[in-house]
């Protein structure tokens, strides 16, 4: 009797570690490599880029700020890669969309322009919309980059040279 009530109470216990890490999963859905991306929409001047937009095309979706000294490093590392990626191409298949997250739009500009980076490229968000993506995304810990395939699904994180090479060029 007593080895039934010691296996039932492991088997509750399993039970409800099963439910537990199934209900914090489905809360982590956006922004997880194998799911669809998070839509969004950005803005400058007259002009918005909807990543909804860009379905059919590699996106690139760098996240950076001033403050976070890797995301800057790699902003400059991407912005050559795609220049690379869609060189001689007759139709750019290969997109980068590099999400600025300063406070101050002012500083964003003066980084893009020491930095040489396109300015077609980079767009600036802040307050709530910055929140929110940083939600969406799970950028709670630092800025981050995901490669986003042409049906709109996650598959890296951080790619590097290589793997984008690999996998937009298959």
């Amino acid at each position: 009797m007593n080895v039934m009530k010691k296996t039932m109470s492991i088997i509750v216990f399993f039970a409800v570690l099963l439910l537990l890490g199934s209900a914090a999963t489905n809360n982590a859905i956006d922004g997880v490599k194998g799911f669809q991306a998070p839509i969004f929409k950005v803005e400058r001047n007259d002009s918005v880029v909807s990543l909804d937009d860009m379905r059919g095309h590699w996106v690139l979706l760098q996240f950076w700020s001033s403050s976070d000294a890797p995301s800057r490093i790699a902003g400059k590392q991407y912005t050559a890669i795609e220049q690379k990626l869609n060189d001689g191409q007759s139709a750019e298949r290969f997109h980068l969309l590099s999400v600025n997250m300063d406070r101050s739009e002012r500083l964003f500009r003066e980084i893009v322009r020491r930095d040489g980076l396109s300015a077609e490229t980079q767009f600036h968000i802040e307050g709530n919309r910055a929140n929110q993506l940083i939600n969406d995304y799970h950028l709670e810990s630092g800025m981050q980059s995901f490669l986003i395939d042409p049906s709109g699904r996650i598959v890296a994180k951080n790619p590097t040279e290589q793997t984008l090479t690999q996998l937009t060029c298959d």
